[in-house]
């Protein structure tokens, strides 16, 4: 997986804007070092640590939309916003961890 598949996931309707590119590029490296970090010298599948660092992409990307960690859309019920994860690895972990060991305190 690429940027490319991060700008195509994050905004399916339409392209991102070319002042969203760099910002999506960054969101992308830095999904990789986190991904990267936490699998370590685990053996994962490619397809699990692809879509893992497409969801924790994603989560970075969108970040800037939420100021304050709350996201600041119209909501179709008039509803206030929703909070956002605060730990952009949250749809990673569960995917990550079939593939990792197990410790035990």
């Amino acid at each position: 997986m690429t940027v490319a598949d991060l700008k195509a996931y994050v905004s399916p309707s339409q392209p991102l804007r070319p002042s969203d590119d760099a910002y999506a590029a960054t969101c992308w490296e830095q999904a990789q070092a986190l991904i990267a970090q936490y699998v370590g010298s685990a053996t994962v599948p490619t397809a699990i640590v692809d879509r893992a660092t497409l969801e924790v992409a994603a989560e970075l990307f969108h970040r800037r939309q939420a100021p304050s960690g709350i996201t600041q859309f119209a909501t179709p019920d008039g509803s206030a916003g929703i909070r956002v994860a605060r730990d952009p690895m949250i749809a990673a972990y569960d995917l990550l961890s079939p593939f990792l060991p197990r410790f035990i305190a």
